[in-house]
């Protein structure tokens, strides 16, 4: 028993110094964390002040002059995206998917807009970039359209410039914060596109029997949706390529604030199988940052 107490005795100072040397070391990261923080504030600080600088000197009023000023404009929309394929040598429509309508980001980057004399006719510039994904596919018969899953999806990226002609309205002494712009753009952009689809949209003697096969689960003579698999042949597509599109937009701005209403179509010309176009109808709201 007198052995064990003298154990004891000598373990109660080990603890107490392996107890001390935790708390050191807590303190010393502690205070490496504290200094870490206050280097990467000082080096923001220097940044944002270089930045202001570079901003407000000569050579970027220069560029100013000729791009005028760089927003990125940030926001969310609520945004519903079709993307139609089509047989590359017809032309006729193979298969559609829907990403459906539901809340998205918004970010792009515009310039300033341009006006010719002191007219209300302008034009402007952009740039934007989406993903999407789309996990129903579309079966259209006659003028009515219905989304089913069928356990196909598409994902696609587009990267877009889209110069735009407008008319614009307010903006002036009696209205300084306030205007709307009805206007056109034309988009110039780079699409991937990848994911699985059936044909269930293409009426040829070949494809008969997975178009029969949908017209009746569009009917509504089979419940089993996913059934169309045992009759229709899983395509599968993946392509990268340039294209163009157009837009349609009208816009009402608050300073820095802007509610738009758009349409627009992107064609992607690819050299698959299958050529894309993709519509959109976008409502949002996005606030322009100065860069």
């Amino acid at each position: 028993m007198a052995l064990f107490y003298l154990f004891l005795m000598l373990l109660i100072p080990t603890f107490s110094w392996a107890e001390n040397s935790v708390i050191k070391a807590i303190s010393e990261s502690v205070a490496d964390v504290k200094e870490t923080v206050n280097d990467i504030n000082e080096s923001y600080e220097q940044c944002e002040a270089l930045y202001d600088e570079i901003r407000d000197s000569e050579c970027a009023n220069a560029v100013f002059g000729i791009f005028g000023r760089i927003y990125l404009k940030l926001g969310v929309s609520f945004t519903e995206r079709q993307l139609k394929f089509q047989n590359a040598k017809s032309k006729n429509d193979a298969f559609v998917l829907s990403s459906g309508s539901k809340p998205r980001p918004v970010y792009g980057i515009t310039l300033s807009d341009s006006y010719f004399t002191d007219s209300n006719w302008g034009f402007g510039f952009g740039f934007d970039y989406f993903d999407d994904y789309a996990f129903n596919q579309v079966i259209k018969r006659a003028d009515e359209n219905v989304p089913y899953d069928l356990g196909t999806y598409s994902s696609m990226s587009v990267v877009s410039v889209s110069p735009s002609l407008f008319y614009t309205w307010g903006g002036d002494e009696d209205t300084p914060y306030r205007y709307g712009k009805l206007g056109l753009g034309v988009n110039l952009m780079y699409s991937a596109v990848k994911g699985t689809a059936y044909e269930t949209e293409l009426n040829t003697p070949a494809n008969g029997v997975c178009y029969d096969a949908a017209t009746e689960v569009f009917n509504g003579n089979i419940l089993d949706v996913t059934s169309i698999g045992s009759v229709c042949e899983l395509q599968r597509f993946k392509e990268s390529s340039y294209g163009t599109g157009f837009k349609l937009f009208i816009i009402g701005g608050w300073e820095k604030w802007e509610a738009e209403l758009s349409v627009s179509e992107y064609q992607h010309r690819g050299d698959g199988e299958y050529r894309f176009v993709t519509q959109q109808v976008l409502l949002g709201l996005s606030r322009k940052v100065s860069l």
